[in-house]
C-alpha cells in the first residue's frame, strides 16, 4: 500500500486512475516497460519506455521515453539526470539505441541539453473517439 500511495503522490491524484488502468491492461503493447525510481524507500519518479523497431533501413532501434512524472518537491534535484544516466548504462541508449523523449508541447527540459538531446521531430496526433470513430 505504501508504494501505491507514493505513486499517487508522484503521478497526481487526478491522473492515477489512468496510470492504474494502463498498468492493469493486459493489452499493453509488448515492449513497454514502466519504471519506478526510489530513494530512501520513497517513490520519487515514474517513467515508461517503449521499444520500437528500426524506423528506417540501417538505422538504430529506438526507445521512446514517456510518462515521466516526478515528486513535485523533488523536481530540479538531479533525478532526471539519474534516469538519463541509467538509460545510457543499463539500456545502451546512445550506443545501441536512439532515444526519443516525449514532452508536452512547449516544454524543453534542461536535462535534455545536458545529455545531448536535440529537437528532431514534431509529433501530431489523430485522436480517436471511443467506439473507434474518427474525430
Amino acid at each position: 500500500m505504501h508504494d501505491a500511495e507514493s505513486i499517487r503522490e508522484v503521478y497526481g491524484a487526478d491522473a492515477v486512475g489512468d496510470l492504474v488502468s494502463r498498468l492493469a491492461d493486459s493489452r499493453t503493447e509488448a515492449g513497454t516497460t514502466h519504471y519506478v525510481v526510489e530513494s530512501d524507500a520513497l517513490v520519487v519518479a515514474v517513467f515508461s519506455v517503449t521499444a520500437l523497431a528500426r524506423l528506417r533501413p540501417g538505422g538504430k532501434s529506438r526507445l521512446i521515453l514517456h510518462e515521466i512524472k516526478f515528486r513535485p518537491n523533488l523536481r530540479g534535484t538531479g533525478i532526471a539526470g539519474d534516469i538519463f544516466q541509467w538509460l545510457a548504462t543499463s539500456l545502451a541508449v546512445g550506443t545501441e539505441y536512439e532515444l526519443l523523449a516525449l514532452t508536452a508541447p512547449g516544454q524543453h527540459p534542461a536535462v535534455f541539453d545536458d545529455f545531448g538531446l536535440s529537437e528532431s521531430h514534431h509529433v501530431f496526433k489523430w485522436p480517436v473517439r471511443s467506439g473507434g470513430e474518427r474525430t
